[in-house]
C-alpha cells in the first residue's frame, strides 16, 4: 500500500476521499448567503415568493417559500399556450438559454423556434422544485423560525408537494390552465401528478421514462448512492 499525506488514513491511498474532503474543506472556507453556491450555475431566473404557510404532505410546514423560474416564448391573449416543463431530480430551472442566462440548457435541443417544444406557439415554463438547490427554498435555505439553515431539518418534500407549489405560481401569473404538462424521469412523475391533482387545469400530459410510484428497489438503489 503507497503512503499519501492527503488522505484520512495515512496507510492507505483513497483518492475519490482525498477529492471529496478537499472539496469540502474549499466549501468550508466560503462564507456565503442562502443559495449563492449555486449562482455559478444557474443565473437569470426569476423568483415566486408565497408568504404564507405551505402545509407538506408529511405533515411539515414550510412558513414561506420561493421557486426560481424562467420562461421562454410569450403568452397569448387568453393565456392558453402555457407549458409547465417539469425537472429530473437534479436539474435546475435553465432548461434553455436566453437573454438572461446564455448558457446552453439540458433541454437546448428540444425548446426553441420550430423546435419540438415550439416557443413560437408556446410559453414555456420552468422552475426549480421546492427542495432544490437552484434559488428555491431548500435544504440550504435560511428557517426564518430559527434563522439557520434548515439542512437536515429540512422536511419531507413530495412529488405532489412540487406540484402544489408550481400551481400556486401559476395562479400568480394567472394562469388557469396549461397547454401541456410535460417532464422526463422525475419530471415526468411531476407530469403525472399535476394531471392527477389539476385534472380541470392540464390539457394535455406528457411523461417520458417516469412511473407514478418509486418500486421499493429503486428507492434502495437511491438510498445506497447516497452514502
Amino acid at each position: 500500500m503507497s503512503y499519501t499525506q492527503n488522505s484520512t488514513n495515512t496507510k492507505m491511498q483513497f483518492p475519490c476521499i482525498d477529492k471529496l474532503e478537499t472539496r469540502e474543506a474549499e466549501l468550508a472556507q466560503k462564507n456565503k448567503r442562502e443559495e449563492d453556491l449555486f449562482l455559478d450555475f444557474v443565473s437569470g431566473y426569476e423568483v415566486f415568493r408565497h408568504d404564507k404557510p405551505f402545509a407538506l404532505s408529511y405533515g411539515g410546514i414550510l412558513p414561506s417559500f420561493k421557486i426560481a423560474y424562467e420562461t421562454w416564448g410569450k403568452l397569448n391573449s387568453d393565456r392558453s399556450n402555457a407549458i409547465l416543463l417539469h425537472t429530473g431530480l437534479s436539474a435546475s430551472s435553465h432548461a434553455k438559454s436566453h437573454e438572461k442566462n446564455t448558457k446552453p440548457g439540458w433541454w437546448e435541443a428540444f425548446i426553441g423556434p420550430g423546435l419540438a417544444i415550439d416557443t413560437n406557439k408556446y410559453f414555456v415554463m420552468c422552475t426549480n422544485v421546492i427542495g432544490g438547490c437552484y434559488g428555491s427554498t431548500g435544504p440550504s435555505s435560511i428557517n426564518e423560525t430559527t434563522n439557520e439553515r434548515y439542512g437536515s431539518t429540512f422536511p419531507i418534500i413530495t412529488i405532489n408537494d412540487m406540484i402544489r407549489a408550481q400551481f400556486l405560481l401559476l395562479d400568480n401569473l394567472n394562469i388557469k390552465k396549461l397547454h401541456a404538462s410535460v417532464g422526463s424521469s422525475m419530471g415526468g412523475m411531476q407530469s403525472l401528478a399535476a394531471a392527477a391533482l389539476y385534472p380541470d387545469r392540464v390539457g394535455k400530459l406528457v411523461s417520458i421514462s417516469a412511473c407514478a410510484l418509486s418500486h421499493p428497489y429503486s428507492i434502495a438503489l437511491r438510498f445506497a448512492q447516497r452514502q
